[in-house]
């Protein structure tokens, strides 16, 4: 038996199934409105997680940049025997302040003490408001040693290089100046908790500490080390007055002369590696260089573990919205069984019902994703600008924002479209639903 096709093929082409999508949208605005939002919403949380991901990228960024090494140590090598002449040339600061990328270079070493460092009563008693000052008969009054004090302090000789590489910073008073260091003048500074210890809480009356009996007025008082907080416990004089007082330091007995150097960020590794020879370019392998270990490794784990959680949220968001789509869509086919039904009675073919769900949907979604792309780039700008970051959005983030949801919308019409083909004209037309 041989079957012939009665009546004329028909053909559905790509504008007339976008044409009746559109129809089908505008009929039914809530229902398109309600399908939309499952898409709107993924979208938009997904354009808001990745540029969340750059924004907090880049803030992470700049917070390790801030925090990259900006010092390097130099002390004489550890290997062999320890020489006792003082190792650095004289303007050892220059040399290394003309290397690019330092900011300022300086000398210190700890000075090794005979006794504890201790402010003479007199001095403590005169910087006291309405205090009497102590007579002769008062015993230990005129002694040099005499007095209140602390023991277990520390005192460091530095130039005005180390101070200004350690970022030392004064509450009171003043600093050294380069007048006292080119004139080994008796001055220290002390740090707040080594002034609080010794009892010393105001400089205008200059008052005096003995540094192994050599007197020493505080011209100033350190609230801040930024490189070097341990100053704050220790008290400073001039690296010129400790050698005019007790001799160059000895490195046989303990006393190791340290540089320290403060570079700009990024610039640290590259300084460590020229100190040696800046400072001795005879002898550059006498020298230690220690270089703080740079954070990269740890600042590119932080960016991959927020870069891979965000993108599994967007993901599952994404998803959220399709399966969102997915379920408005297959409601939707099945109130409208007697229209695709009536379709298939006047000539419609399986494919053509498919396509026109597909449509429908992928429209959806392409609107939804249109929305949900300027609804995210809204709201990473507004959150960066609450927490006063810095919105960073990549164009890729944004502009395939649309297309994932027209694709997103396609996927989730393709059941439903199935099932809205298979649909046969009498049972539908008849009032049951598709199977």
């Amino acid at each position: 038996m041989i079957r012939r096709r009665v009546g004329q093929t028909t053909r559905l082409r790509p504008a007339d199934a976008i044409g009746e999508a559109f129809t089908a949208i505008a009929a039914r605005p809530a229902r398109a409105f309600l399908t939309s939002l499952g898409t709107l919403l993924g979208v938009a949380w997904f354009v808001t997680a990745l540029g969340l991901v750059s924004t907090a990228s880049g803030q992470v960024a700049a917070t390790f940049a801030d925090r990259l090494a900006t010092q390097v140590t130099v002390r004489p090598a550890s290997s062999g025997p320890a020489p006792a002449a003082y190792p650095y040339p004289g303007d050892v600061s220059r040399r290394l302040e003309a290397l690019n990328g330092v900011v300022a270079a300086g000398v210190y070493w700890q000075v090794k003490l005979a006794g504890p460092v201790v402010v003479p009563a007199a001095s403590r008693t005169s910087g006291q408001p309405g205090a009497s000052q102590p007579n002769a008969s008062q015993p230990g009054a005129s002694q040099p040693g005499a007095g209140q004090g602390t023991a277990g302090q520390v005192v460091i000789a530095a130039s005005r290089g180390f101070l200004a590489a350690a970022g030392v910073q004064v509450s009171q008073g003043r600093t050294v100046s380069a007048w006292a260091q080119a004139r080994a003048a008796q001055v220290c500074l002390a740090g707040s908790a080594a002034a609080r210890a010794l009892g010393v809480t105001d400089v205008q009356d200059q008052p005096v500490v003995l540094i192994n009996n050599e007197p020493c007025v505080v011209i100033g008082i350190v609230s801040r080390a930024v490189r070097r907080p341990g100053l704050l416990r220790s008290v400073l004089l001039p690296a010129s007055t400790a050698v005019a007082l007790w001799g160059a330091p000895d490195q046989r007995a303990g006393a190791t002369p340290t540089v320290l150097i403060q570079t700009r960020p990024g610039a640290a590794a590259m300084v460590g590696r020229q100190a040696p020879y800046a400072i001795s370019p005879a002898r550059p392998d006498q020298f230690a260089v220690i270089v703080p270990m740079r954070p990269q490794r740890l600042r590119d784990q932080v960016t991959g573990t927020l870069t891979s959680l965000f993108f599994a949220l967007g993901w599952v968001s994404l998803a959220i919205g399709t399966l969102s789509i997915a379920s408005v869509t297959w409601l939707s086919v099945r109130e409208r069984s007697a229209e695709y039904g009536l379709r298939r009675a006047v000539g419609a073919r399986r494919r053509h019902i498919l396509a026109h769900v597909i449509a429908e949907s992928s429209i959806l979604g392409l609107i939804g994703g249109l929305a949900g792309a300027s609804l995210g780039v809204a709201a990473v700008i507004l959150l960066a600008r609450s927490r006063q970051w810095v919105p960073v959005i990549a164009p890729l983030t944004v502009l395939p924002a649309p297309l994932a949801g027209a694709a997103a919308g396609m996927l989730a019409g393709l059941i439903p479209g199935i099932r809205a083909a298979r649909a046969q004209p009498a049972m539908a037309l008849g009032g049951a639903p598709a199977s």
